[in-house]
């Protein structure tokens, strides 16, 4: 079953001394998920996505990988995982040192059977 997400308001742009970076907020949802699915999209050429925060319910007796790009079932490149255990699991990832995907690549996540797997993700879009 596919992913349902749904965008967290989040005030617009912000800067540092380097660069223009947009945050982002992002509930994503799925009764049975079984294979890779896109959390957040691939911010365009030249752009990472930096993730500060990860709240992750499992609901079933299933694992989830947290990765970096999404190559048909699978994530290209594990970030975080597998994490698992019994339904009711709630992975909590929360970073003193944000996770810097790799240029133009999404956030996705595998589940490796199906179950119901919720996630949200918090963290900006920067120049690479």
């Amino acid at each position: 079953m596919a992913v349902a997400t749904n965008s967290v308001a989040v005030t617009g742009p912000m800067a540092n001394h380097c660069t223009a970076i947009t945050p982002w907020q992002v509930n994503a949802t799925s009764a049975a998920a079984a294979d890779c699915e896109l959390i957040v999209a691939a911010p365009g050429t030249g752009y990472v996505l930096v993730v500060t925060r990860l709240v992750i319910y499992i609901g079933a007796a299933i694992t989830v990988t947290i990765g970096s790009g999404k190559s048909g079932v699978a994530v290209e490149a594990v970030v975080i995982g597998p994490l698992g255990g019994a339904a009711g699991t709630y992975p909590l990832d929360c970073r003193a040192r944000p996770i810097v995907l790799t240029t133009n690549k999404s956030l996705s996540f595998d589940a490796s059977g199906a179950g119901a797997v919720c996630i949200y993700a918090e963290g900006f879009t920067k120049l690479a």
